[in-house]
């Protein structure tokens, strides 16, 4: 998946120098082009890119930095991390003792397909704890809306606590609207 510059998103917004850009990702075509081993949607999942670049000349601490998805309901979302992505809360059945097979059929672990769709999700995960001087940082933000009714018709992404590593002082915070 290839990642743009911020400047050429639609949701965007720039404040002392920095840009942040985001890109939702909704459609089941666009969620499978950039996560083709995972379903996301059937999770309920909603993936959202985003792009943060730096034209100042100081970086930018990240580690203080808190996103939350505000839906068109108002109610207030915050990012699952990509480790509980895959977790569902369902119920598994206990481990039996499997009886052996007469046949040497080969089997799928199912516990590999599960580390790689894992590793597909927190590998795209936005993890960036600094963004270095004049350069760009991106990645996914995971919220679990669940399936139902599109909430994201006047929906937006608050950003805040990215503070400048020159001066320690927290930049204002950055408020994205996602309708289409």
């Amino acid at each position: 998946m290839e990642v743009r510059p911020a400047s050429s998103y639609p949701h965007r917004q720039t404040a002392d120098g920095v840009t942040i850009a985001v890109e939702v990702f909704r459609d089941r075509d666009k969620i499978k082009q950039a996560f083709p081993k995972t379903d996301l949607e059937k999770l309920g999942i909603l993936p959202v890119l985003v792009v943060i670049a730096n034209d100042n000349g100081h970086a930018l601490q990240l580690d203080r930095m808190q996103v939350q998805l505000i839906t068109g309901d108002r109610q207030e979302v915050d990012p699952t991390p990509g480790d509980d992505v895959l977790r569902t809360g369902r119920v598994q059945r206990p481990e039996m003792t499997p009886r052996p097979n007469p046949l040497p059929i080969p089997r799928r672990n199912p516990a590999s397909r599960r580390q790689s769709q894992q590793g597909e999700v927190g590998d795209r995960e936005f993890v960036a704890p600094v963004v270095a001087a004049r350069a760009t940082a991106h990645g996914f933000f995971y919220f679990r809306l669940g399936k139902g009714p599109d909430r994201l018709t006047g929906a937006k992404l608050y950003l805040n606590g990215i503070r400048s590593a020159k001066t320690g002082q927290d930049l204002l915070y950055f408020e994205i609207g996602l309708d289409r």
